[in-house]
């Protein structure tokens, strides 16, 4: 085979290593995208591409603005420590098996989980005042505001609007929309301002009833009463079970239709 010296010219080298490392950086910036929520950057194309996705996944200061362009070999070339700081703080929140094989370079990109529990749902606070005076001030993600009516996703903690204008979408409010992304159109909630978990499925609704009671075992729904409330386990571990089961559709034969701002 005839090698050419245009074969090994700095730039037919430089376009190769660009053709390998351009899929990495973008699949790094949609997973940066997803964890964080961070927003993506705008649609870039040639020979800035590789800056602007360097500078958004921190690996440079800010967008290569110098007469002579980012190569990848500036940064293949960058120090370890940086190379591994980044790393880690990308899959940190991903647990990882403990019989993974351990070296010097794995250590600090693992955060070891000696074993797997089940899934279940959120771990809540014996006392609903706790909670309630919490997320009472949380900010929806979506429309960047404190919710006038707010919900929290049992699945994943996320805070969304309910029956509010302000995060929705085609007519599909927060919590539909929500539900499809944490749980395949399935999501329980619990509604801050009511103690009543919702349970979304596709545009169906129901109302399960309420985790917390009283010092007499009642509900007090819409807090009307005022009083103390605490965490009934009893009926929490029921409504888990149901979840990890899947079997709220055949449990649950009252179905309702939601309203478009759900």
């Amino acid at each position: 085979m005839d090698i050419t010296s245009y074969v090994w010219s700095v730039q037919s080298i430089e376009a190769s290593l660009q053709s390998l490392y351009l899929p990495l950086l973008r699949e790094a910036v949609l997973l940066g995208h997803h964890m964080y929520d961070k927003p993506l950057p705008a649609p870039i194309t040639g020979a800035s591409e590789l800056s602007h996705l360097a500078a958004w996944l921190e690996l440079t200061s800010t967008p290569n603005s110098s007469s002579t362009p980012l190569t990848t070999l500036k940064l293949l070339n960058m120090p370890l420590g940086k190379l591994l700081q980044f790393s880690s703080d990308l899959v940190k929140q991903v647990p990882l098996p403990s019989d993974m094989p351990h070296s010097p370079l794995t250590e600090p990109l693992m955060p070891l989980v000696k074993t797997w529990g089940r899934p279940r749902l959120l771990t809540l606070p014996r006392l609903y005042g706790k909670l309630y005076l919490h997320y009472r001030h949380v900010k929806c993600k979506v429309c960047r505001g404190v919710p006038h009516d707010p919900a929290l996703c049992l699945v994943c903690g996320e805070l969304v609007c309910v029956r509010s204008t302000c995060c929705t979408w085609f007519n599909v409010g927060e919590c539909t929309k929500h539900a499809q992304k944490c749980g395949a159109g399935t999501a329980v909630y619990l509604v801050i301002m009511s103690s009543t978990i919702v349970i979304i499925r596709g545009e169906r609704i129901y109302l399960w009833g309420s985790i917390y009671l009283d010092q007499h075992d009642e509900e007090d729904i819409d807090l009307k009463r005022g009083k103390p409330l605490y965490l009934s386990e009893t009926r929490y571990n029921c409504l888990n079970q149901q979840w990890i089961s899947h079997s709220i559709d055949h449990i649950v034969k009252r179905w309702g239709w939601h309203q478009q701002h759900y």
